[in-house]
């Protein structure tokens, strides 16, 4: 096998059977070989959750392999960097277990880990990745205490210790900030220059001219980052500052939007610093983008929208398979139970026990959760982790099977995202005939015609399940199943499936009425004319005059928003 390995007298030599390569052409080709090879295994850890992900990664390729050449050719192991594992989400309810890392994150890093042991099977130098942690860039904009970032912080490197992630490094503060700190930090130091890190880091690398508002409307980068931001804190932020007396939703949300900007800037300021400090690592991150100068990662095998540790909870299927959900998720269904490791909750186990009770249609009905649409895994299909347990992250993919005799209609609703309700016993649906017919019609052509893979396949949009009631051909389909299980798809994903809203834009609008010429308080006095109006009006002598109440008005009503238009009295 070729590989480059760095010779005393500092030059490159490329080695096959100790033997001389016959030219100079022949060790570029070689390295331009290895180097495409080393990118190849990094994009299988992209995040793969959109339609055009390979595109955005072809984008980058040229640079990419740029860096990636620069580490082959010197023969020395490729080095890479990820800004990521800040701290737990702030929606400790709903979301994460607590404030200190669980399984979620020793699969995580795993699979980073596995990432560069493969890149070591084709390179024999090997790579590394630093984890640079953004934690204390935004905490303080999270309601998240200092205390609890070093905390988690600590527990991380810990865990990659204990595991034995030997291909893991951490940075800490003293590599991005030139601070004066303690020889070691111990979590009252790190917790009395946390306001030092910040205020160092926005002054020697923010920008007092950034326009974060163009930077949005014009940078496809920029833009993608924000509206993950206002997604996450949409969500993480609610229980925190909880929308009722004094906070109306629309007031949290344009709240949101302005926490999602200072997260921007600060964002723009911190990357100068990661760039300043590992200005040769190939540059990884977790959030979408357009892959033209970093490489977008999924730290969770997934292609749901949980795709970072953080913010979610995991499960160990029977089969021996991880899921991604939110906690609340799991712990409204009874066949999940909680695992705790050190004395602590640590991810979630399907209860075998729970599962192989005999039980007949009306109890399994009355057990479901009301986050689940059809007990024959349709939703697991899509938050599998195709990560087999016994294999780490790299294992081969498989796929839930779907169980007819399992299924069930539940009554669903969509709230902010998540669903709520209780599960029906009435398997009836809820639309007439002539509905069910058109969905039917529409079920046909989506699931066969409407929707490809990224090779241009055509693909079936439940992952090719085989649930009769999800199949529109089958004598047993239910349209309201399959259209309360789209629903449910496209809210647990949003960023695959980003909602569509419009707003309302009018020019010379006008509106007129009729009414009488004069009017004015009745009072007791004039009570009398009122009736001689009202008797003028029956016999058919009274006249409305046109009264124009706007001309010409031209506005924009905005999604979410209400326009309410007022005048003098009289009008």
């Amino acid at each position: 096998m070729h590989y480059f390995s760095q010779t005393p007298d500092d030059f490159l030599r490329l080695s096959l059977d100790d033997e001389k390569p016959s030219d100079a052409s022949d060790t570029t080709m070689e390295a331009t070989e290895i180097s495409n090879r080393i990118l190849e295994i990094i994009f299988e850890y992209a995040l793969n959750k959109f339609s055009d992900t390979r595109e955005q990664l072809t984008a980058g390729r040229p640079k990419f392999l740029s860096v990636i050449d620069q580490f082959v050719t010197a023969g020395t192991q490729v080095e890479m960097c990820l800004p990521a594992f800040p701290f737990k989400s702030a929606n400790k309810v709903y979301k994460v277990f607590g404030v200190l890392p669980d399984k979620a994150e020793e699969l995580a890093l795993g699979r980073l880990d596995s990432m560069c042991i493969r890149i070591g099977e084709v390179y024999p130098p090997g790579a590394r990745l630093t984890i640079v942690s953004d934690g204390l860039v935004y905490n303080d904009l999270l309601g998240i205490p200092d205390r609890d970032t070093w905390a988690y912080g600590e527990a991380i490197r810990t865990m990659a210790v204990q595991k034995e992630f030997n291909h893991i490094d951490f940075s800490r503060l003293k590599d991005l900030v030139a601070i004066p700190l303690p020889e070691k930090l111990d979590e009252i130091t790190y917790v009395a220059n946390a306001t030092n890190f910040r205020r160092f880091l926005i002054n020697q690398y923010g920008k007092d001219d950034l326009d974060i508002d163009d930077e949005i409307s014009t940078n496809p980068d920029t833009r993608m980052t924000y509206l993950g931001y206002r997604r996450f804190l949409e969500s993480d932020l609610r229980y925190i500052y909880p929308v009722g007396e004094g906070r109306s939703n629309h007031a949290y949300k344009r709240n949101v939007k302005y926490l999602a900007k200072q997260m921007l800037m600060r964002g723009h300021a911190f990357a100068g610093a990661v760039k300043s400090a590992f200005p040769n690592h190939l540059r990884l991150s977790i959030h979408q983008s357009t892959g033209e100068r970093k490489v977008s990662m999924s730290l969770l095998d997934s292609k749901t929208g949980f795709t970072t540790p953080w913010h979610c909870s995991v499960a160990l299927m029977a089969n021996g398979e991880w899921i991604s959900a939110a906690m609340g998720d799991f712990e409204k269904d009874p066949k999940w139970e909680v695992v705790y490791e050190n004395g602590r909750p640590s991810h979630f186990r399907e209860n075998t026990r729970e599962l192989s009770k005999p039980v007949d249609q009306e109890q399994l009905v009355s057990q479901q959760p009301a986050s689940e649409e059809l007990n024959g895994n349709v939703e697991q299909e899509h938050l599998v982790s195709n990560q087999p347990a016994s294999k780490g992250p790299h294992g081969n993919p498989a796929r839930l099977e779907s169980h007819p005799e399992d299924a069930v209609e539940k009554h669903v609703e969509i709230t902010d995202g998540k669903l709520q309700g209780q599960p029906s016993t009435s398997t009836s649906s809820c639309l007439d005939e002539s509905g069910d017919e058109k969905i039917t019609d529409l079920a046909k052509s989506l699931s066969y015609h409407g929707v490809k893979d990224e090779n241009g396949e055509l693909i079936d949009p439940f992952f090719g399940s085989g649930h009769p009631l999800l199949d529109p051909n089958s004598s047993t389909f239910s349209p309201k199943a399959w259209l309360e299980t789209l629903m449910s798809i496209t809210s647990r994903d949003p960023e695959r499936y980003p909602q569509r809203v419009a707003g309302v834009a009018y020019k010379n609008l006008s509106a007129h009425g009729f009414g009488e010429p004069t009017d004015y308080q009745e009072t007791f006095g004039n009570y009398p004319f009122k009736l001689l109006s009202l008797t003028k009006t029956l016999v058919g002598m009274g006249k409305k005059t046109r009264i124009q109440i706007l001309r010409d008005f031209d506005g924009l009503v905005k999604s979410g928003e209400m326009l309410m238009v007022l005048g003098r009295p009289g009008r």
